[in-house]
């Protein structure tokens, strides 16, 4: 016999329900189950079924209750078994293993004591709730134990979701905290999911809704969990502070000033610090950043400009970079650097935000970096002057003081030593010149020598012709016992981070060796320490260290590229079929990482994000050098490899990088290579929205990967290929590549991409007058087997709608759209649930049901503002503004086909002709109006 307490009460024998008789009677039955094999006195009975308020012969109730229960639960028996009267009470013999709710406890208790398994047990414990226990069930014991038993499963899910990292619970999540507003460790829960989600700026909304809830209503501050959190959300880019900073006080507390007084300057604050290379730049403004944390509490942003490379960093890839951090979704970001700028100026209005922008190569470059609100501030280094920056403040720095220097040396090697060799300290900052990156480096070397007399080390010094820098960096390295010379020279071929696996990777070492030669270069002053395991070289040191490893062994470059591919191209691999399950692709790109690398599709994109700057470099480097065939294919495969993960974000430099692959491929004659190369500039160019050039790449990649026989790659050019063509409005072009595409899919076993093509292809001819054909093949899709995931069912969804809208099928369509609306809110898909709910607007105000559509259209735009991505933003404008014009709203509606009409026009799109002919039609009614008035 079983009993379940979590629902509706039942209780079973041979698998046959029992039924049990008046709610009162089967409150009896719980009440002894909730105390298995335990005696309840009668009186504690009567009170837990009446409480202050007992009928007139309670006693006699209850003993009728329980007779009545024997004959239920024990038909055939003349003694009772389960049912017992003992010692003034009763009691139920039964095992507690029969009773759900100690199952529960048992799984509750399972998951604390092991905690690998934890999860799986929270879950089977949650998986035996049927519904709302003890329902209907009278008495105040049952509705005590009703709000313990949701305490209890309340308790649990929190636990499961603490366990569970993945997004594919964010909807549950979601739904459960919107239940429980003020139940701070369920939105702490929801707020860490959504940041590690990517979606930083609904975490932080959520912390701003709890915050106003606990404050007004109960007149409290958030706990220190979620104060905790909200602190994680703050982006926070600086680097460390420097160690052993000394000096340039007067420099600091200017810069403070500059940067937080608002009565010297309206407009935005901006200090720049320029000065030669090694005197210090970095130093100073990353402390003085760090002095005004407190000033700017909505975060810190930093980025180095690489002003002094070959070729800096491109400031649409940082702008990239910002707006992600600052919480907007990585498809959400615009592909142009102007679209870039501007949405980073709105998202920066009205934020106390410090933007540190190190090594600017030119006024040019610093333009478009710049927030457009006076409440932030911007600190800028340089080697050149700037003159086209407005600055409240300029700094021009100069080598260090005498007394400067010597406090550089005291705080290095103490005051104590230095001033025993006071007269030799003396000379020495002299002999560096008082440049703080040569006098670092030397005092390093000092205390790493704690014997070694100041006047040896000026001897040595004294001893080279090399410039000033060069000598300190010479005789550093050449102190430097091998196994450290050669960690110096291998990792000064990564760039710009040196994470620690890629340190261990160039050197062919176990990571903890690898990490234990980093921090040796770091307390040599040779290497700087940016973060946990990260690490960097200024670019000076680099520069020497390059050349030293190419005048002891050309091949070490070579070797540490390879290795560094190996490594960089075996995690991307794992990280792609993460993002992309199913897709043959992962296999050209060689074997999986031997063991699991990412707990995560989130955690594959974090590292994605952070190791892709130094991918394309790598890649750069690779096709620049001397010809190499392996190195320049497994170059195409990495950022192929990284194309799904955010490597929009750096297509500045991807760019570049992806035109010397292709030079490179042809100049090696590897026509495979080629393919890849050409298909990874076409989609680096779609993603700019350079359409043309994108169509000659993809093109010239097809043709590639036909004549190499690369059909996995050739399947995503032809995709590429009937993207460009829908996105040109060349439908009849666009199906026969997304045909193409689909039937190579087949051909390959890629389920998921044959879908995507298909579903692509019907969209084109929904659009080009063949939309019966269109909705018959989204019907096939959606009932054939093994179907897609969520988010590309909501996609065939959202195509089928379309295909009815068109057909006149009006209902049906706003069926499909509803479907499509509710797929793609669990698949956590913004812009398609924001697409999907513009087109039922449109649809609903078609059948006249104007409310709603307002309402859809409402909410559309609400979604698409969120996510960022401009074309769902002002598609949700344009249908919203035919919404409230239906309404007769027509001020309203001319706000909005206005900003539809200056947005789409920005993109081209033909929409902006519908935005424009109802700002004409609502101007012409106007005018009518007050004609007639």
């Amino acid at each position: 016999m079983s009993f379940d307490l979590l629902g509706q009460l039942c209780v079973q024998r041979a698998g046959m329900t029992i039924g049990l008789g008046a709610p009162r009677q089967r409150a009896v039955l719980v009440s002894l189950l909730l105390r298995p094999n335990a005696v309840i006195a009668t009186d504690q009975l009567v009170n837990d079924l009446w409480g202050d308020e007992p009928p007139g012969s309670p006693v006699v109730a209850l003993r009728s209750y329980i007779s009545q229960l024997r004959k239920l639960l024990e038909p055939v028996r003349e003694k009772p078994s389960l049912l017992l009267s003992q010692s003034g009470g009763y009691r139920i013999a039964v095992d507690p293993d029969r009773i759900d709710l100690w199952r529960v406890r048992q799984l509750h208790e399972l998951a604390g004591s092991h905690p690998h398994q934890a999860r799986e047990h929270l879950s089977d414990a949650l998986s035996l709730w049927r519904g709302e226990p003890l329902v209907d069930l009278p008495g105040p014991l049952m509705e005590r134990e009703r709000q313990r038993l949701a305490e209890l499963r309340l308790t649990l899910q929190e636990e499961r979701f603490a366990l569970d990292h993945s997004a594919d619970h964010l909807p549950e999540l979601e739904a459960l905290a919107a239940e429980h507003p003020f139940r701070e460790r369920l939105q702490a829960l929801l707020i860490r999911s959504l940041h590690r989600s990517g979606r930083t700026a609904e975490a932080r909304t959520v912390y701003t809704s709890l915050h106003s809830r606990l404050v007004e209503h109960l007149g409290i501050e958030p706990g220190p969990e979620v104060t905790t959190l909200r602190q994680e959300l703050d982006p926070d880019q600086l680097p460390s502070s420097p160690p052993h900073f000394t000096g340039r006080r007067t420099h600091v507390a200017a810069i403070a000033r500059a940067l937080t007084d608002r009565t010297t300057a309206t407009g935005l604050r901006l200090v720049t610090v320029t000065g030669m290379a090694g005197v210090g730049k970095t130093a100073l403004a990353v402390r003085a950043a760090h002095a005004l944390r407190p000033d700017f509490p909505d975060g810190r942003l930093h980025a180095d400009l690489r002003g002094a490379d070959l070729v800096p960093a491109s400031a649409s890839d940082v702008l990239a970079d910002f707006l992600t951090t600052l919480g907007i979704r990585p498809s959400a970001v615009p592909q142009d650097l102007p679209g870039r700028s501007a949405l980073f100026r709105t998202v920066t209005t009205g934020k106390r935000l410090l933007i540190l922008l190190d090594n600017a190569r030119d006024d040019a470059q610093l333009q478009p970096l710049l927030p457009g609100s006076s409440d932030c501030a911007v600190l800028v280094t340089s080697r050149t002057a700037l003159p086209g920056i407005p600055s409240v403040l300029r700094i021009a720095l100069d080598v260090f003081s005498p007394q400067e220097a010597i406090g550089l040396l005291d705080s290095v090697i103490g005051a104590a030593r230095r001033s025993a060799q006071h007269s030799d300290a003396e000379d020495l900052v002299e002999a560096c010149g008082r440049l703080p990156l040569a006098l670092r480096i030397a005092a390093a070397r000092l205390a790493a020598s704690p014997d070694q007399p100041i006047a040896d080390l000026l001897r040595r010094l004294a001893e080279d012709r090399e410039g000033l820098a060069e000598q300190v960096f010479a005789l550093s390295y050449r102190l430097l016992p091998p196994p450290l010379a050669t960690a110096f020279r291998r990792f000064a071929w990564v760039e710009p981070d040196i994470a620690l696996a890629s340190a261990a990777a160039v050197l062919d070492l176990p990571e903890y060796e690898a990490e234990h030669l980093a921090e040796a270069l770091v307390d040599q002053a040779l290497l700087e320490s940016v973060g946990p395991g990260r690490y960097r070289f200024h670019d000076l040191v680099r520069a020497f260290a390059r050349r030293t490893s190419l005048r002891l062994d050309e091949a070490e470059r070579t070797t540490a590229h390879h290795r560094l591919l190996a490594l960089l191209l075996t995690r991307a691999r794992t990280a792609f079929a993460l993002a992309v399950p199913g897709d043959p692709v992962a296999d050209v790109f060689g074997e999986p990482a031997p063991r699991p690398v990412f707990t995560d599709l989130p955690d594959a994109r974090r590292w994605a994000r952070a190791e892709t700057p130094g991918a394309v470099a790598l890649a750069a480097a690779v096709a620049s050098g001397a010809p190499d065939a392996t190195a320049v294919r497994s170059a195409v495969d990495l950022l192929v490899a990284l194309s799904p993960l955010g490597l929009g974000a750096f297509a500045g430099r991807a760019e570049e990088a992806a035109r010397l692959l292709v030079a490179a491929s042809e100049d090696g004659r590897d026509r495979a290579a080629e393919g890849r190369a050409r298909f990874l500039l076409g989609t680096v160019l779609l993603g700019r929205a350079r359409l043309d050039e994108a169509a000659e790449q993809a093109r010239e990649a097809a043709r590639a990967c036909r004549e190499a026989d690369d059909p996995a790659v050739l399947r995503q050019a032809l995709n590429d290929l009937g993207l460009i063509a829908q996105a040109q409005a060349r439908h009849e072009e666009a199906i026969t590549a997304f045909d193409a595409a689909a039937a190579l899919a087949h051909r390959l076993g890629h389920r998921s991409g044959a879908v995507a093509s298909t579903a692509n292809a019907a969209l084109s001819r929904v659009r080009s007058g063949h939309a019966e054909e269109a909705a018959d093949t989204c019907r096939r899709l959606l009932s054939e087997p093994g179907g897609a995931d969520a988010a590309m069912t909501a996609y065939v969804h959202y195509v089928l709608g379309l295909a009815h809208q068109e057909l006149g099928q009006l209902d049906d369509s706003a069926d499909q759209l509803r479907t499509c609306v509710d797929r793609a809110g669990h698949a956590g898909d913004q812009d398609r649930e924001s697409a999907a709910r513009s087109r039922l607007a449109e649809v609903l105000r078609l059948l006249g049901r104007v409310e709603e559509a307002v309402d859809e259209a409402t909410r559309a735009l609400r979604l698409a503002t969120r996510g960022g991505r401009q074309r769902e933003r002002v598609l949700a404008h344009l249908v919203l503004a035919h919404a409230v014009a239906a309404r007769g709203d027509h001020r309203t509606a001319r706000t909005h086909a206005a900003q539809a009409h200056r947005l789409l026009s920005g993109l081209g799109a033909p929409e902006s002709a519908d935005a424009r002919s109802l700002l004409t039609a609502l101007a012409t009614a106007d005018g009518s109006v007050t004609a007639d008035g």
